[in-house]
């Protein structure tokens, strides 16, 4: 008897529990609480923040009293700073969430794709060891090609990296 699987308009939490890479259910509500607070966030402030803010923001800490957001730059963060108590004031106004907040921390985060180039990727991956001849035939797992392809679709921003792994796990 298997599990069926999830269409693919469902989560990225369900596509990962049924490839068997859940993560564990403490970390996995609060990954939810932070991505539903990240989406009301950027539709309560679409208004004020300028959108290359907006598209690097995310709540990676709340509680009833504290929003910590993190942003992509430090001019994104001193931004937020600036204004943290007029965002206060919309955050508090507009929604049930965020009624008790009474401050706004930021932490700036380089994601990974910002730091890492690919030609630097092409080497890491020209300087792992080459596989035994032993393993050149074997075939993946149905659940391996799915992992890869989640993370592929999912994860990874890099597009000389999507295809590769795509490749992979159709291989």
């Amino acid at each position: 008897m298997s599990k069926k699987q999830p269409n693919r308009l469902a989560q990225l939490i369900d596509h990962q529990a049924f490839a068997g890479s859940a993560l564990p259910q403490p970390l996995a509500n609060n990954m939810r609480l932070y991505i539903e607070a990240t989406n009301e966030v950027k539709e309560l402030l679409v208004d004020c923040l300028p959108e290359e803010i907006l598209n690097t923001c995310w709540v990676v800490g709340l509680t009833s009293e504290q929003l910590i957001l993190s942003v992509g730059s430090m001019t994104a963060a001193n931004h937020i700073r600036y204004l943290q108590n007029a965002y206060l004031q919309v955050l508090t106004e507009q929604s049930i969430t965020f009624k008790q907040l009474k401050q706004i921390r930021v932490v700036v985060a380089k994601t990974f794709a910002d730091n890492y180039s690919s030609r630097q990727s092409s080497a890491l991956l020209a300087a792992l060891p080459k596989p035994s001849k032993a393993n050149e035939n074997q075939a993946l797992s149905q659940n391996t090609k799915r992992t890869i392809s989640q993370a592929a679709e999912h994860v990874t921003t890099d597009e000389n990296l999507k295809k590769a792994l795509l490749r992979l796990a159709n291989h």
